[in-house]
């Protein structure tokens, strides 16, 4: 089973903390990388992404037919998407457990989604 484990976060709720005091507060830069090593030797962590901070997307909309290309501005919100993983786990209960595990899960806010269908999956679909 696969799943995609979407990492989100709020700049209001980490204001004043520096880039060294969120690490440190992850447990280390040594500690993470070790997690991420251990699981990437289990099979277990497939991808990790990680995405800049809102303002420089931008939205792509077809209009009768035509690609509209926009970076107006979007809802103010003060949470966004900061990265993902995809774990490959045999259960839904030891994809939660390895959630748990993620140092970012004690100051952001994770969210768990079962992938439906990969690009292997698409692929073989397609024929």
């Amino acid at each position: 089973m696969k799943f995609l484990l979407l990492i989100h976060n709020n700049l209001e709720a980490l204001k004043g903390f520096t880039e060294q005091q969120l690490v440190e507060m992850s447990g280390g830069r040594e500690h993470v990388a070790g997690l991420a090593r251990d699981l990437m030797a289990t099979g277990e962590l497939v991808s990790v992404l990680a995405l800049n901070e809102p303002g420089e997307e931008k939205d792509v909309e077809l209009v009768a037919g035509t690609p509209v290309i926009s970076d107006r501005p979007f809802l103010e919100t003060k949470e966004y998407l900061a990265g993902a993983m995809v774990l490959h786990c045999a259960s839904v209960e030891r994809a939660l457990e390895l959630a748990a595990l993620i140092p970012l899960a004690q100051f952001r806010r994770v969210q768990l989604r079962e992938i439906r269908l990969d690009q292997d999956d698409f692929l073989a679909e397609l024929g």
